[in-house]
């Protein structure tokens, strides 16, 4: 869904709309129960999916997974595609930390370069 609203340049301001229309079974009974609650002039693309992943991923495993990207190094064996793939696996845990594409690719290649 993320690459067809970057394809079609879908604004920020529709994408709740769209997303949850997709919404089926479990997760759309969710989106019904909490929708009245959340939506508003003040509820964003980026508070959505925090209440996404909040519902998806308990905060046990989201604590897990911060952890994990922060101690995601690259080991003897990995190879750089493996380590991409984990690290942009792992980087949607922890938004806070990389608040911008430069920090988040300064993140990546940090690690990168030291093993390189």
């Amino acid at each position: 869904m993320k690459k067809t609203f970057i394809v079609v340049e879908v604004p920020d301001e529709k994408k709740v709309n769209i997303r949850t229309f997709y919404l089926t079974g479990e997760a759309s009974i969710w989106w019904n129960n909490i929708k009245d609650r959340l939506l508003g002039p003040k509820f964003t693309w980026s508070k959505f999916l925090k209440e996404l992943r909040a519902k998806i991923y308990p905060v046990v495993v989201q604590r897990q997974k911060e952890k994990e990207f922060m101690e995601l190094k690259m080991s003897g064996t990995m190879m750089v595609m493996q380590y991409a793939s984990k690290f942009t696996e792992l980087s949607i845990f922890v938004p806070k930390f990389l608040t911008s594409e430069r920090l988040k690719m300064r993140r990546f290649e940090d690690v990168l370069v030291f093993y390189l």
